[in-house]
């Protein structure tokens, strides 16, 4: 809680040192601490505040600021102008929301202080809850200051969910729980015997593994695209036309994400960027699948221009519905043609993007609609100018704003070396694979995008590969990539389709011995675990002891 006191350094070898971390890869050194004061991450925090987020409030925007409990505090003391003193009494308790409302002083902005006789408040925000919640929270703000945290278990089994614990964090709580144990007692906890299974884990050699291929003459590799189509939602459930329309992920769509995560994590794929729509869909995808590889810090750049192909009048449709309606040949056009598009949905209707305040407010690069601005200027009695969002689009009008949206952004991200997730919807990604596999447009009716399965496309063979996750049944013929799917797979120039699969031990995939920098790590762990255990007086899980040295 001190404002100016710093505890001691992290060893910058420890498996928690930011020098560790590639995420701060691009971070100069010199900038990363290892131990920090509540001055320390104000200093970091201020630039923020004043070169993001006051610019963003000056223009209008409303701002959500997801953070630690810290760098809120920092962020409080800048906008209130509290004192170095009066810092150090102020908590920001969990997942309670303090909201600031602000007025304009000129060039400044001024916290508006609520008037709610308290003239002693500190802060000037006003935190949202149930009644009691922030009570309860602040109370155990103070225990956590006092070291005590008994009320965050019971608030774990209350919620009845189980946490997921790191070995570092499992280790800390069984000696929390020993500590609780035996502390009244003369006698010290008896050392556990290592368990069969964290045995076996370190008899394994401990390498750092990367997915890239190989070059002949031994130049760099070349960048990885991963293509994603978003796993199955409620709409591909009930077999619905969904286009814009936001349809959430089903629970079988978060686990093909997770699972497609998973997949890619044991390939050691590794990402720089991530690239999306504006639909929730292909967001939560990303998201999902970015957690087990341990890179939801990567930036994920959303545009709509990744959005699926808009499907007019049959938005939210029945497509056997349609089918039976309208015949077999026309349902085939509408949904897997080229150039044809569906009959175009009405200005009015709520399945029209110009009606969703997302693309209104945020979609600034098009065009202005003349006639819609006009129609909604005289019926809302006011000036609007309206963007000329789609009403209705063919797979050729889809990607003649994904493909230019691909080589002038993404392209260029490749270009500079940088590894690429696209997660986006099928018809998008049918667009963007006829581009990079130059499919002819009258074979693109053939091409069937499975849900949640990761795409490597191959630039020197100019051919989509799939990974191989080692169970019986190959991708290939698990997942349905229509009767086209061969094109997917051909290399550029050929005529027939190879085996697509990268597994383990081909040429795709390096596993680098690290051994060195893997002892490094298994010392500072070694030494954090005695640590904490002389600090508790006790021996903890042996199963959460590594072992000095290195094992083959």
């Amino acid at each position: 809680a001190s404002f100016d006191e710093r505890p001691p350094e992290l060893p910058e070898h420890h498996t928690l040192s930011p020098y560790r971390e590639r995420k701060y890869a691009e971070v100069p050194r010199a900038q990363l601490p290892l131990a920090e004061s509540l001055r320390d991450c104000l200093d970091r925090v201020r630039p923020l505040w004043r070169e993001k987020i006051e610019p963003d409030l000056k223009s209008g925007h409303d701002v959500l600021v997801v953070a630690h409990g810290n760098s809120l505090r920092g962020l409080v003391k800048e906008i209130d102008g509290i004192s170095d003193d009066a810092i150090e009494r102020v908590s920001i308790p969990n997942a309670i929301p303090l909201v600031y409302a602000f007025d304009r002083d000129g060039e400044k902005l001024r916290a508006r202080r609520a008037d709610d006789g308290e003239e002693d408040k500190i802060i000037s925000g006003e935190f949202l809850e149930e009644r009691g919640l922030l009570r309860a929270a602040l109370a155990r703000e103070e225990k956590r200051k006092d070291g005590e945290d008994e009320d965050d278990d019971e608030a774990s089994a209350s919620s009845g969910e189980t946490p997921q614990l790191t070995p570092l964090e499992q280790s800390l709580a069984t000696l929390e729980s020993r500590r609780k144990l035996y502390g009244g007692l003369d006698a010290k906890a008896p050392a556990a015997e290592p368990s069969a299974e964290a045995l076996k884990s370190r008899q394994r050699r401990r390498v750092r593994r990367t997915i890239r291929k190989p070059s002949a003459d031994g130049a760099q590799p070349p960048p990885l695209l991963v293509i994603i189509r978003h796993g199955k939602t409620t709409h591909n459930k009930l077999k619905l036309f969904t286009g814009w329309e936001d349809a959430p992920l089903a629970p079988e769509g978060r686990v093909e994400a997770a699972s497609a995560g998973e997949l890619m994590a044991a390939h050691g794929v590794k990402l720089d960027v991530v690239y999306t729509s504006w639909l929730s869909r292909a967001i939560e995808t990303a998201w999902l699948a970015l957690a087990p590889m341990d890179m939801v810090w990567l930036p994920i750049v959303k545009t709509w221009r990744l959005n699926e192909r808009m499907y007019g009048a049959l938005t939210g449709l029945s497509k056997k519905m349609i089918q039976q309606e309208y015949g077999d040949a026309q349902f085939k056009r509408w949904r897997r043609g080229y150039a044809e598009r569906p009959p175009a949905v009405s200005p009015f209707s709520p399945h029209y993007p110009g009606n969703d305040a997302r693309y209104v407010d945020y979609a600034h690069d098009l065009p202005t609609s003349f006639f819609q601005t006009i129609v909604r200027s005289l019926a809302h009695k006011t000036w609007e100018v309206h963007p000329a969002l789609p009403r209705t689009e063919s797979l050729k009008d889809c990607m003649e704003r994904t493909v230019p949206y691909y080589v002038n952004t993404i392209a260029p991200a490749l270009d500079a070396r940088k590894n690429v997730l696209i997660a986006s919807s099928e018809n998008a990604i049918r667009g963007l694979l006829m581009h990079l596999c130059a499919i002819p447009e009258d074979r693109v009716p053939e091409i069937e995008i499975p849900t949640g399965v990761p795409m490597l496309f191959d630039f020197e063979e100019g051919r989509v590969r799939l990974l191989d996750d080692g169970k019986a049944t190959p991708p290939r013929e698990r997942y349905n990539f229509g009767t086209g799917g061969d094109l997917l797979f051909t290399p550029r120039g050929g005529t027939d389709a190879t085996d697509p699969h990268i597994y383990m031990d081909d040429e795709w995939f390096a596993a680098d011995d690290e051994s060195a920098a893997c002892d490094l790590e298994l010392r500072a762990d070694l030494d954090a675990v005695e640590r904490v255990e002389k600090a508790y007086g006790v021996r903890g899980h042996i199963a959460a002891r590594p072992e000095r040295g290195h094992d083959s």
